[in-house]
């Protein structure tokens, strides 16, 4: 499962695995899809990446040129003798793709720990050099960002393609979640010092705002930001509450001004929100489906809603 030079371009077959068990590029117009499929699942079984949805299905994509949709997969797996779902009643791509008997030679899937756990320094010092000037492409679906930077860097480095896929897919993602290498900038991969995770980490080192065009208004102070959500949050009758993910487009569309984190030093609204700037009047609340609502604790006087509207508009 190496890397192709376009995103979801064709992968190699260069990998350590991938030439021994799978041999040359499928034909696939000599053979039925269910045997494409199979051949797909063997080959990342030998390359130890967890065969699930979306890694599937970009690996077919790569091989065929053809994106089939979670209920094509769905029905191949079901009918295919010798391979199963984890999860028949799976929804979308959420399933991981099952052989009854795993090829000769199979070592087992590597985890996302192995990257922390088995890689030593000077791979990541390759793999540090590989990701600092960019130049991977991009993913054609930002589902498959992880598989394309991972395909690219097998592709570039010799050190890299020595190593099972499964274990390359495990570095990338590390990169992004743990080491601090790779960033994203509109919902892609980039280096992080081009990313929007670095953005936010400079501005709120500088107090300065994050996304906001020149000729926008944004709130500057403590005393400004609590006055908002106090006025915002009294106006939620009778709960005193809105959910965290909606505040800055409420506010948007209530004060003509935007709210960034950064201005208040911090790279998250959660973070914010919990700040103890924010005093004694709102409580951070997380619900079962670990979403985050902010609460006003009492509503303010009703004549300083009044008088907060007016300064508002003024």
């Amino acid at each position: 499962a190496g890397g192709g030079a376009e995103a979801g371009g064709p992968p190699s077959t260069q990998g350590p695995h991938m030439a021994d068990e799978c041999g040359q590029k499928v034909e696939a117009i000599d053979m039925p899809i269910s045997s494409v499929v199979v051949w797909a699942v063997r080959c990342l079984y030998m390359d130890q990446a967890v065969p699930r949805g979306p890694l599937l299905q970009w690996f077919l994509y790569s091989l065929l040129g053809v994106k089939l949709s979670h209920p094509q997969m769905r029905a191949i797996l079901a009918e295919t003798p010798g391979i199963r779902c984890d999860s028949p009643s799976f929804k979308k791509l959420n399933f991981k793709a099952v052989l009854d008997e795993p090829p000769p030679g199979f070592q087992g899937f590597r985890s996302d720990e192995d990257a922390a756990e088995t890689v030593d320094s000077a791979v990541w010092e390759e793999v540090a050099r590989c990701l600092a000037g960019g130049g991977w492409p991009k993913a054609d679906d930002i589902a498959y960002r992880h598989y394309v930077l991972a395909s690219w860097l097998q592709d570039v480095s010799p050190t890299l393609q020595a190593l099972p896929f499964g274990l390359v897919l495990s570095i990338t993602r590390a990169s992004v979640l743990t080491m601090g290498l790779v960033g994203h900038r509109a919902g892609q991969l980039v280096p992080y010092a081009w990313s929007e995770e670095c953005e936010r980490r400079i501005n709120a080192c500088t107090g300065q705002p994050t996304a906001v065009a020149p000729d926008e208004q944004y709130i500057k102070t403590w005393d400004e930001l609590r006055s908002t959500l106090r006025w915002l949050l009294a106006a939620q009758a009778p709960g005193l509450a809105m959910e965290v993910s909606k505040l800055k487009a409420s506010i948007r569309a209530q004060f003509r001004k935007e709210l960034s984190e950064t201005v208040f030093g911090h790279r998250c609204l959660s973070k914010l929100l919990a700040d103890p700037h924010m005093g004694n009047d709102f409580v951070l609340e997380m619900k079962l489906d670990s979403r985050y609502m902010l609460r006003l604790l009492k509503p303010p006087a009703a004549e300083r809603v009044t008088l907060s509207l007016e300064e508002q508009l003024q």
